[in-house]
């Protein structure tokens, strides 16, 4: 039986941060000049940005945000002409799923993190209606992207990669 959901075009409309983005980075103060740079990158990046609720009723709802491939593969080449420069684009690549989805769920900015739900077949048909694929159940073909249940409920506990999050094994 094909799984019941519909899909509804999120707007998120989020803002260049710079602290948020040099939090992003974990590298400390960035120079102007750099900053000035990723905030003149800022409009395509968010226009490469997609939205999207997978809403299956009563079985749950999902966020869905990525950044267009061809953002990947523009931060890709900048990294292998300008390594350093190429992180920080990585950097703001990151820094706009992030900032996109905390405003739709503002619990996500101060979780830090969005946990990845559970496999579900609204989810697989979804993410394939919208051309993507979700080949692991936990990571989706998009190297910028954020998959996580609506509404927050909590974090890591019900996180599909909490037993193998980085995070969780890192000591702060």
């Amino acid at each position: 039986m094909p799984a019941s959901y519909r899909l509804v075009r999120l707007d998120p409309r989020p803002v260049f941060d710079s602290a948020a983005l040099i939090r992003t980075t974990q590298t400390g103060p960035l120079a102007p000049a750099d900053l000035a740079a990723l905030e003149r990158l800022w409009p395509a990046t968010l226009a490469a940005l997609h939205a999207w609720r997978i809403d299956a009723g009563t079985q749950g709802a999902w966020m869905l945000l990525w950044l267009d491939q061809a953002l990947e593969q523009a931060v890709e080449r900048r990294f292998a002409l300008a390594p350093a420069q190429g992180f920080l684009e990585h950097a703001l690549a990151v820094h706009c799923v992030m900032a996109a989805a905390a405003t739709l769920a503002p619990e996500l900015a101060a979780h830090g993190c969005a946990p990845v739900p559970e496999g579900h077949p609204a989810i697989t048909a979804a993410v394939h209606e919208l051309g993507l694929s979700w080949p692991e159940h936990d990571t989706l073909c998009r190297r910028y992207a954020l998959l996580t249940g609506l509404p927050f409920s909590g974090g890591c506990a019900g996180c599909a990669l909490a037993e193998r999050c980085p995070r969780l094994k890192t000591k702060s």
